[in-house]
């Protein structure tokens, strides 16, 4: 498919989706599968050992939710717009989807690591509780700060790729990093 016709796909088929379309939610899923597949898989491999799901789980799963969806506020983005748009709502959605998965398990493990973040210092699902927490207060500073540190912990996106993703130099992502994974560290060591 030529790259224009897939931007117009990608945008007729999100339209479709904002409006609570579950037809399109399926075809959007199957347009982006090879790439939501590696999102998964990046995001399980950072999951604690002997976690239960494989990537295509969690794309299913992702899918179930996707159809979900009654409607979203209405676009007039482009269709490379869109389409970030909808790869940024899918990371989101895979991400609850993990901590909701793990919340039933948390009795049974003793600490979630998340690589490239300090160690919070508490157990299962209230680690998790304590890291979002972190991330919205980081986010009311500045949006931008939380997207890097979501970009590169959940997605294990590369500086490179990240800034691709949001339009800016990498420049600017490392001193977003900086930043953002100082904050952390200041703001988990608050809490030791």
């Amino acid at each position: 498919m030529p790259a224009g016709s897939k931007s117009e796909t990608v945008q007729n088929l999100m339209a479709r989706f904002r409006q609570g379309d579950k037809t399109a939610a399926g075809e959007l899923v199957e347009l982006f599968y090879p790439e939501l597949r590696r999102l998964a898989a990046a995001r399980i491999k950072r999951e604690r050992p002997g976690h239960t799901w494989q990537p295509t789980i969690l794309v299913h799963e992702l899918y179930l939710e996707l159809v979900k969806v009654r409607a979203l506020r209405a676009s007039s983005s482009d269709g490379e717009a869109e389409r970030q748009a909808f790869l940024a709502l899918t990371a989101q959605l895979m991400r609850r989807l993990l901590i909701h998965h793990a919340r039933p398990l948390s009795k049974r493990s003793e600490k979630v690591d998340l690589a490239d973040l300090p160690d919070v210092g508490t157990d299962g699902s209230d680690a998790l509780a304590e890291v979002e927490q972190a991330l919205d207060r980081l986010g009311s500073i500045n949006p931008k700060l939380r997207t890097v540190v979501e970009l590169r912990v959940f997605e294990g996106l590369t500086g490179q790729e990240i800034a691709e993703r949001m339009g800016c130099g990498t420049a600017t992502v490392g001193r977003h990093w900086d930043f953002a994974r100082q904050w952390l560290e200041d703001e988990f060591g608050k809490q030791s």
